[in-house]
């Protein structure tokens, strides 16, 4: 494995390989993540493919106002009991809708924007304390929602002068926050259950655990510095990443399950945090010494880029802890997304 190689040689291989993936392969809800990181190369090539599928997910808006890449997204197979109808993922592409008109498209792209803010902010089922639910069918708060709502709420919101949007983001955060964390140890369960009052699945899934702390810092972007929920915000970023410090393992990954070292260390997860930490640090969030962990991060997650650009041991879908090791397109675009921002640092990576 090519282990000694800079990241600067690394990302064209990696979206190069991503590129030759069939993308109908993977379930849409997969797609923001390498659409986001093909922007982030700021190569024209990848900017123009990734903005045909983000017009492809525009144009397919619902007559509700849900995007596709998520809300329209039928996934049968993963419960033959019950057909899994997301309603926050759509999120993940809206915000990279906003991206490309905030970049000279079209004004429909806003308006689409409106039309998915709306949904959530004013039809979207929720728990009695207001937290926005996963799927149709229950009422339940999972912790990949906060990265896939939240930042494109923040960011309509600032955009559009919708200052609920951003309120909106900061109250599922912190609903999220409220339902989801442990306690004894800062991370976050996968998923709380309102009726019965319960977790279906209460396990610290450390790819859920880099969706919540990454959307939160990607939602601070566009909380103004005189929110009255700031500082609980940047707390909770902090408390938790203090705490994911302590589990990292030697070899510089983190485990699949972060509080069980049985488990195998994941590409992902450990990508997600290698961004987090470099923004907790860049933000003044963490002192200096925490670069250190990136550097371990980084340094793990290259030892598994075959030489044709694969990025391997990455969860598979649906997540939690049965997830079985695959190469799919959360480790192509968090490779990507997290190279180019650890990069921006001046790291020796």
């Amino acid at each position: 494995m090519p282990t000694d190689r800079p990241l600067e040689e690394l990302l064209p291989n990696v979206a190069s390989y991503t590129l030759e993936l069939d993308f109908e392969d993977f379930i849409q809800g997969e797609r923001p993540m390498v659409l986001r990181g093909l922007l982030a190369t700021e190569d024209e090539e990848h900017t123009e493919i990734a903005e045909q599928y983000i017009d492809w997910a525009v144009r397919s808006q619902s007559s509700d106002g849900l995007m596709a890449y998520g809300s329209i997204d039928v996934v049968p197979e993963w419960d033959e009991h019950r057909i899994f109808r997301p309603i926050p993922d759509a999120g993940a592409v809206a915000v990279l809708a906003l991206e490309v008109y905030e970049n000279g498209g079209p004004d429909s792209y806003l308006e689409a924007c409106r039309r998915q803010f709306e949904y959530l902010h004013e039809d979207a089922p929720r728990s009695e304390d207001g937290g926005i639910t996963h799927h149709m069918d229950d009422i339940e708060l999972w912790i990949d929602a906060v990265y896939m709502m939240c930042p494109f709420m923040a960011r309509y919101g600032q955009l559009a002068d919708r200052p609920e949007a951003i309120e909106e983001a900061v109250d599922q955060i912190l609903v999220h926050d409220k339902h989801l964390r442990d306690p004894h140890t800062d991370l976050y369960r996968h998923i709380w259950r309102e009726t019965p009052n319960s977790y279906p699945d209460g396990s610290l899934w450390l790819r859920g655990n880099g969706w919540l702390v990454t959307g939160i810092l990607d939602t601070l972007d566009y909380v103004p510095e005189d929110h009255p929920e700031r500082d609980r915000l940047e707390e909770i970023v902090r408390d938790h990443l203090l705490s994911m410090a302590d589990y990292q393992d030697a070899s510089g990954f983190w485990h699949h399950l972060i509080d069980d070292p049985t488990m195998y260390l994941e590409t992902s997860g450990t990508l997600q945090y290698a961004y987090a930490f470099t923004e907790a640090v860049d933000r003044g969030l963490l002192d200096e010494e925490y670069r250190e962990v990136v550097e371990d991060a980084i340094g793990a997650a290259k030892t598994v880029v075959t030489t044709d650009g694969a990025v391997q041991r990455n969860a598979a879908m649906p997540g939690g802890p049965e997830a079985p090791q695959a190469i799919n397109l959360y480790g192509q675009g968090w490779f990507l997304i997290t190279g180019t921002r650890v990069l921006e640092s001046d790291l020796d990576v």
